[in-house]
């Protein structure tokens, strides 16, 4: 989850930027998955250490399983999430506060910026 915070937090800030949708999300990815890399790596190494280490069955089981979550959880933010966040960007300016204000101003001054 806290994966999804970081890539969304980073587009959403990009967005209201003034950046189109496929820039705001090449931006984040380029900003955030070092940091999500690093931190899933080191969240399935020690589970998985521990999952490897551990003499009590449940605690190696749920070591190893909080492992697989970690890889999945990092591997869907990087792929899955920018997907979805291009598909549904119109979705998302227009449920989002004060986007839909944002938009329209950048329509305007690109129209004024072109004369």
């Amino acid at each position: 989850v806290d994966y999804a915070i970081l890539m969304t937090t980073r587009y959403m800030s990009e967005r209201t930027a003034g950046s189109n949708s496929k820039t705001s999300v090449l931006t984040a990815l380029k900003a955030c998955v070092p940091s999500i890399i690093v931190s899933g790596m080191g969240l399935f190494a020690a589970t998985f250490g521990v999952a490897v280490y551990s003499d009590i069955d449940i605690i190696g089981s749920m070591c190893m399983l909080m492992a697989r979550g970690a890889v999945v959880s990092m591997l869907m933010v990087i792929f899955i999430l920018p997907a979805l966040l291009l598909l549904c960007d119109k979705l998302i300016c227009k449920t989002t506060l004060g986007m839909t204000e944002l938009i329209i101003n950048w329509n305007r001054r690109s129209l004024i910026n072109e004369k």
